[in-house]
């Protein structure tokens, strides 16, 4: 079965796309056949290959599209998740994607902000039971009073009816933000270039290797059947505070 990894959140700097590019690290280190893929309000034809205009698309594109690979992660771009959600509803797409063999995860990065939790609901409201959940926490300095914040939200209770799953991305440190500010450059930036990821050194490589341990204890959840390595790399093992809840 083909899997389409949804990842989505209209509130500003949850994440989306370093955690989109460290979810295609992970598989690339496995040698594991997928695309990365955004949606984006508009983009011109000679643009990067990985961007999807939004006011070009079609359900028969976006079948095509999720064809061409076992497994795709499909970053929503800020502002485009209530486009994409109607887009999903007008077009009965979760009938679509079940007749065409692919399940869906929808990913859903938050921060410590209330408002962020906000599209959690909506993602619920549009997905419900076709989807399967899995909350990803931007983790900071006052990581305990965050996850308490979350914890006491409506949307976590919520998402404790979809059983959802939970990883914590963690803090990413004051050196290698003030790097990143340096270079005016963003953790998205650098996950695209390895030469920038050499510069920042061993913080940045420790941080690497924390996230991608938490994205291999949910590796069965959120890449499935899809997930068909040919390489088999060293993980650095860490602790992991993924979390399923059931009813």
């Amino acid at each position: 079965m083909k899997k389409l990894i949804l990842l989505l959140n209209d509130y500003p700097s949850t994440g989306k796309s370093t955690l989109a590019r460290c979810f295609s690290q992970y598989l690339h280190r496995y040698g594991a056949s997928h695309q990365l893929k955004t949606l984006v309000e508009e983009t011109e034809p000679d643009d990067d290959a990985h961007l999807i205009d939004a006011s070009r698309l079609t359900p028969r594109a976006l079948l095509e599209m999720l064809q061409e690979s076992p497994l795709t992660i499909l970053e929503i771009a800020t502002g485009q998740a209530d486009f994409f959600g109607r887009f999903y509803t007008n077009h009965a797409l979760e009938t679509m994607l079940e007749e065409a063999g692919i399940s869906l995860t929808v990913v859903l990065p938050v921060t410590s902000e209330m408002e962020s939790f906000d599209s959690v609901i909506e993602a619920a409201e549009i997905y419900s039971d076709h989807a399967e959940y899995l909350i990803a926490h931007l983790v900071t300095s006052s990581y305990e009073d965050d996850d308490k914040v979350w914890d006491r939200s409506y949307a976590a209770r919520v998402m404790d009816m979809f059983e959802a799953v939970e990883l914590h991305i963690p803090e990413v440190g004051f050196q290698i933000e003030h790097e990143l500010h340096a270079r005016h450059l963003d953790l998205a930036d650098v996950l695209q270039d390895a030469e920038l990821q050499a510069a920042l050194g061993k913080d940045y490589t420790k941080w690497h290797e924390r996230v991608l341990g938490q994205v291999e204890s949910a590796r069965q959840y959120l890449f499935g059947e899809a997930f068909r390595p040919t390489l088999r790399p060293r993980l650095v093992e860490k602790k992991t505070r993924v979390r399923a809840h059931a009813v």
